[in-house]
């Protein structure tokens, strides 16, 4: 999928149809992408990722599973999120980012100020915002920038709401490794106002 060039994506020409658009910044192997893909046929679907082994994965699900209604860019998320019209995402994932967890990395982390702000500006109101880690100072970065955030809302009303994983839920391959390493998932939603 194109970024290049100057002005704004023109979404329901990529897909050839209008519908809601969600979009997922880093797909990882893609099962979360393409296990909502083939759920949500009507929906129309933009994933991130830019390492060569998620996007090979993610293209072998497209094509196992016949998705049409997916668009790929294998490269930073931010990049796409400077694209896309305002108001125009429905739903964003940003599930088990990289924690870059040493403190010279942390400036590395997808979540932050800036990029809340890119979220912010493409979202519609009432688009949700979900996102996961495993890492529990990661959880508390999240946390600590979109909590501080004026556009976003936490749904969160009570411990469950944030250790228990959506009804929606996908689990992924990644996820039920690092539950076998002791670790477990933190699942944060946010509601853009």
């Amino acid at each position: 999928m194109p970024v290049e060039g100057a002005g704004r994506l023109d979404v329901a020409s990529l897909f050839g149809r209008d519908g809601e658009l969600w979009m997922e910044i880093g797909f990882g192997g893609g099962e979360h992408l393409a296990a909502q893909a083939e759920r949500n046929p009507q929906v129309n679907f933009i994933g991130c990722e830019p390492f060569v082994n998620g996007m090979a994965s993610m293209l072998g699900h497209v094509e196992e599973k016949k998705l049409t209604n997916v668009r790929l860019l294998m490269d930073d998320a931010r990049l796409l999120l400077d694209k896309l019209p305002d108001a125009s995402l429905d739903r964003l994932f940003v599930l088990f980012p990289d924690p870059w967890p040493k403190e010279r990395q942390k400036k590395r982390r997808i979540i932050s100020p800036a990029t809340l702000d890119r979220m912010a500006r493409v979202m519609k109101p009432g688009a949700r915002l979900r996102m996961a880690t495993d890492i529990a100072d990661y959880a508390r970065w999240m946390l600590m920038y979109t909590l501080d955030h004026p556009a976003f809302e936490w749904q969160a009303r009570c411990a469950v709401d944030f250790n228990v994983p959506p009804a929606d839920w996908v689990t992924t391959r990644y996820e039920t490794k690092t539950r076998g390493e002791g670790r477990k998932p933190v699942f944060l939603e946010f509601v853009r106002k």
